[in-house]
């Protein structure tokens, strides 16, 4: 799954573990990494917002999920698109 975020009203200037609730966010992301859940993540080069990669979800599976990270909460994170993603080339995966 692909997801996709805006920037949200309270992302202020600046990469994400300047925003606030970053230690919360980052505890959700670290609980999801060690599911085996969340694969790859990082924001835009311009801080417009942020994607995010997972795998072993459904597409429903994965907005119920990624709607619970705090930092959707707390405004930082807009939920733009959850799509699922064939993927045809990885070339990270063994």
């Amino acid at each position: 799954m692909v997801v996709r975020w805006r920037a949200g009203p309270a992302w202020t200037s600046g990469p994400p573990e300047e925003q606030p609730g970053w230690d919360e966010h980052a505890a959700f992301v670290d609980e999801l990494v060690e599911r085996g859940t969340f694969v790859m993540g990082g924001p835009l080069a311009d801080y417009s917002g942020s994607l995010t990669l997972l795998e072993g979800v459904s597409e429903e599976e994965a907005r119920e999920l990624v709607l619970r990270d705090p930092f959707v909460a707390n405004g930082v994170f807009e939920l733009e698109d959850v799509r699922a993603w064939n993927v045809y080339v990885d070339e990270l995966s063994a």
